[in-house]
C-alpha cells in the first residue's frame, strides 16, 4: 500500500480501502457507518458533486482524501473536493491539515485551557457572564439538584468534546413523567445519573473523547437584534483571532452563525446557516452558506435577508476579541464564539484553540492556505498530518 497525490480515482478507491483495513483502531463500525451515512445525506443533497458514484466508492475516495490531505468528509462536498484536481485540495486549509498551524502557533501544554470546557470558565469566568456546574461524580448530586431549582432549563456539554457533539438543551420540566411530582429526591437523580450516561456513551464513539465530566450551563438569553435572527437558536459570531506578536492581533474573517428549523445549536458543524462579516463595519457582506456549500440568500424560517445584517456594537465585540486574545498570549489562535446578551452585551460563549478555517474558506468561496502562510509567516514542514500521530502503514512512508 503507497500513499502519493494521484488524481487517478481507480488508485484512490483502492487505496482508500486499504487504509481502512490498515487501520482498525481508527475506522471502528461505528465510525465507518456514521461516516458513510454523513456522506450519503451530502450525496443526496449534491448529486451534482457526487457524480453517480456509489457511496462505498465515495468512502474509499474520502478515505484516501483524508490520508493524503486532511480534508474531512463534508469538505468534500462543501469545498467541492471530491473528485477535484490535486492543485486544488493544496489550495485548501482542509479540516486536519490545520493543525500543523495551530501547533506551530498554540503551546501544546496549554491548549487545555480551551480544549477542558471547565478550565476554560474558571479561567475566564468574568466574560462568560453565567454560571456554569462541572459534574464528576456522585459528590456532585447535592450541587446538580440546586443548580436545577435556579436553572429549570439549562445547557448540557461533554466537557473534551468540540465541534457541538453531545450539546443539548435541558427542559426539566419536560422530564415530568420520568421524574415525579416536584422533581426531586429519587426520580431527579434518574436525571443526573442519565446526564452521565450519554455523555459517556457519546465519548465512546470518539476516539478524541478522553475527558471526563459533565458541564452544565446557564441558558443564555440573547439581545432582540440577534435572536429576531432566528429565535430557537443561541446565534453567535465567530471571531479568529491572530496574534502575531508585539501586540499585533488579527480578526481572520469573521463570520455570524444562525440557527435553522428550529434546532438549538448554532454551529456550522451542525447545518447552522453561516455569512461573512465585513470586519470594518460588522455588517453581513456575503449570501449565506449552509454545511453542503448551499448558497442562502433569505432565511429559510424568519425570512430576513441573509446579506446586510448589522451586528450590534460591533466595535464593542471586535475590541473584545482582541482583549480575550491577550488574556491567552500562549495561544495565538484562537476560535471566539460570542453570544450578544439581553444586557446589550457580547460574552463569550466559548473558545476553540483548534478552531476550524473551513467555514471561512466556505464563504468566500476559495482555499485560503496561501494568503495564511503569508499572514503567520509559517509553511508546514511535514508531508502529511497524521506523521508523528499514527504509525505510517503505507510501503513508501517511513
Amino acid at each position: 500500500m503507497k500513499l502519493y497525490a494521484s488524481e487517478d480515482e481507480a488508485y484512490q478507491i483502492r487505496t482508500g480501502r486499504e487504509i481502512v483495513e490498515a487501520y482498525p483502531e481508527i475506522y471502528n463500525q461505528w465510525i465507518i457507518q456514521d461516516i458513510k451515512k454523513k456522506l450519503e445525506a451530502r450525496a443526496k443533497t449534491r448529486p451534482d458533486i457526487a457524480g453517480g458514484r456509489s457511496i462505498e466508492d465515495i468512502f474509499a475516495i474520502a478515505t484516501y482524501d483524508y490520508w493524503q490531505y486532511g480534508i474531512d468528509t463534508p469538505e468534500e462536498f462543501s469545498h467541492e473536493q471530491l473528485g477535484a484536481t490535486d492543485e486544488k485540495k493544496r489550495q485548501y486549509i482542509t479540516f486536519r491539515g490545520r493543525f500543523d498551524y495551530i501547533y506551530h502557533l498554540n503551546k501544546k501544554e496549554d491548549m487545555h485551557l480551551l480544549s477542558n470546557k471547565w478550565h476554560a470558565y474558571q479561567l475566564l469566568k468574568d466574560a462568560y457572564r453565567r454560571e456554569v456546574l462541572l459534574l464528576e461524580s456522585e459528590q456532585d448530586f447535592p450541587a446538580f439538584a440546586a443548580f436545577c431549582q435556579r436553572h429549570p432549563t439549562f445547557v448540557v456539554k461533554p466537557v473534551g468534546l468540540g465541534l457541538s457533539l453531545g450539546v443539548r438543551k435541558v427542559e426539566v420540566g419536560d422530564y415530568s413523567p420520568l421524574l415525579g411530582r416536584g422533581a426531586g429526591g429519587e426520580a431527579l437523580h434518574t436525571l443526573f445519573d442519565q446526564l452521565f450516561i450519554e455523555i459517556e456513551t457519546e465519548n465512546s464513539h470518539w476516539n478524541c473523547g478522553t475527558e471526563k465530566g459533565v458541564l452544565l450551563e446557564e441558558l443564555i438569553e440573547q439581545g432582540e437584534e440577534m435572536a429576531m435572527l432566528h429565535p430557537a437558536s443561541v446565534n453567535s459570531v465567530r471571531m479568529l483571532t491572530i496574534n502575531l506578536g508585539d501586540g499585533d492581533i488579527r480578526l481572520w474573517y469573521p463570520y455570524v452563525r444562525i440557527g435553522v428549523g428550529g434546532h438549538f445549536i448554532s454551529s456550522a458543524a451542525t447545518g447552522s446557516i453561516v455569512a461573512g462579516i465585513n470586519a470594518g463595519t460588522g455588517v453581513v457582506e456575503t449570501t449565506g452558506f449552509d454545511k453542503l456549500g448551499g448558497i442562502t440568500d433569505v432565511h429559510p424560517d424568519t425570512h430576513f435577508t441573509i446579506k446586510g445584517i448589522k451586528i450590534p456594537r460591533w466595535g464593542q465585540l471586535c475590541q473584545k476579541a482582541i482583549e480575550m486574545s491577550k488574556r491567552l498570549p500562549t495561544l495565538r489562535y484562537i476560535g471566539w464564539d460570542f453570544v450578544y446578551d439581553k444586557d446589550g452585551e457580547w460574552i463569550v460563549m466559548e473558545g476553540n484553540e483548534n478552531a476550524g478555517i473551513s467555514s471561512s474558506q466556505l464563504i468566500h468561496h476559495r482555499g485560503m492556505r496561501e494568503e495564511f502562510e503569508q499572514l503567520i509567516g509559517y509553511h508546514p514542514i511535514k508531508e502529511y498530518w497524521w506523521q508523528g500521530k499514527y504509525p505510517s502503514r503505507f510501503e513508501n512512508i517511513k
